[in-house]
C-alpha cells in the first residue's frame, strides 16, 4: 500500500511525463494556424525596431530595461499562445503594457528611476496612465488618436484575463479542469485580437511621444517596422496628426 507521500510522487511522475506531451500536442495541432502566428510575429518586429533603432540610443539605460522587458513579455506571450497557455499569454500582454508605460515614466524621472532601483519608488499602473496622458508629446491629440483611449481598454479587458473575473478568460470555463495547454482555435482568435489591439496601441503611443525622431526621412527602418503593424488605413490620419510618413510594406511574391 502506496503511502501518501508516495502517491503524491507518484502523480508528479505522471504530471512530469505528460506536461511535455500536452504542450508538442497542442503545437502540433495548432501548425495550421500558422498565418494566425505569423501576423503575431510581424507585430513583435516593431518592438525590437523601437528598441534597437531608437530607445537605446536616446533612453537611459536604465529606463530602456522596461522597454526590453515589455518585448520579452509580448515574446513571450506569442510562445505561450504557441503552446494553447492562453490565460497566462493574456497576463503576459498586460504586463507588456505595464512595462512600456513605466518605461516611458521612469525615462524622464531619473530621481523616481534611482529610488526604484534601491525598492523605494513602486510605479502603480494608473499613475503611469495619468503621467502619459499629460505628457507633453500628447497635448492637442486625441486619446483615439494617441493610443491612450485604446490601451486603457485593452488593460481593463486584460485585468479580467490575469484575475479570471470573466467566464471567458476562466482555465475552468466548465467547472472542470480542462488542460493547461488547450488547442483551441477560437481561444487563438480571442488572444489573436488582444494581441493585435495592444500593439497596435502601445507603438501608437510611442509614437506619438518620439515622432519627431520618425519625421521626413529619418528611422526609414523604424518606420518600415510600424507599417506591418499600424493599419494601412491609419496611415494617413498618422500622416496627418504625427507627421509621420508610413507606407505599406509590400508582401513577397508568391
Amino acid at each position: 500500500m502506496q503511502t501518501y507521500v508516495e502517491e503524491v510522487d507518484a502523480n508528479f511522475r505522471r504530471f512530469f511525463v505528460s506536461l511535455p506531451n500536452d504542450v508538442n500536442a497542442t503545437v502540433i495541432s495548432l501548425a495550421n494556424q500558422d498565418e494566425k502566428y505569423r501576423e503575431s510575429y510581424r507585430r513583435l518586429v516593431s518592438l525590437q525596431a523601437w528598441r534597437s533603432e531608437l530607445i537605446e540610443k536616446i533612453v537611459p539605460p536604465n529606463a530602456e530595461a522596461f522597454f526590453k522587458e515589455a518585448q520579452n513579455d509580448a515574446l513571450m506571450s506569442h510562445s505561450l499562445a504557441r503552446q494553447g497557455a492562453w490565460r497566462v499569454a493574456l497576463m503576459c500582454l498586460r504586463s507588456c503594457i505595464e512595462n512600456t508605460l513605466y518605461g516611458i515614466f521612469y525615462m524622464d524621472h531619473p530621481v523616481e528611476l534611482a529610488l526604484w532601483q534601491s525598492g523605494v519608488h513602486r510605479l502603480g499602473f494608473s499613475e503611469a496612465v495619468t503621467y502619459t496622458v499629460k505628457h507633453p508629446s500628447f497635448v492637442g491629440i486625441s486619446e483615439q488618436h494617441s493610443g491612450l483611449e485604446s490601451i486603457k481598454s485593452e488593460y481593463s479587458t486584460l485585468s479580467k484575463a490575469v484575475h479570471g473575473s470573466a467566464q471567458s478568460f476562466r482555465v475552468t470555463k466548465t467547472g472542470e479542469i480542462e488542460g493547461l495547454n488547450v488547442d483551441s482555435v477560437r481561444e487563438l482568435n480571442q488572444w489573436a485580437a488582444r494581441e493585435r489591439s495592444t500593439l497596435i496601441a502601445l507603438n501608437t503611443i510611442l509614437l506619438t511621444i518620439f515622432r519627431d525622431h520618425l519625421a521626413g526621412a529619418a528611422n526609414l527602418n523604424l518606420r518600415k517596422a510600424l507599417s506591418l503593424t499600424l493599419p494601412v488605413a491609419k496611415h494617413e490620419q498618422i500622416r496627418n496628426v504625427m507627421g509621420v510618413t508610413l507606407r505599406q510594406v509590400p508582401e513577397p511574391a508568391a
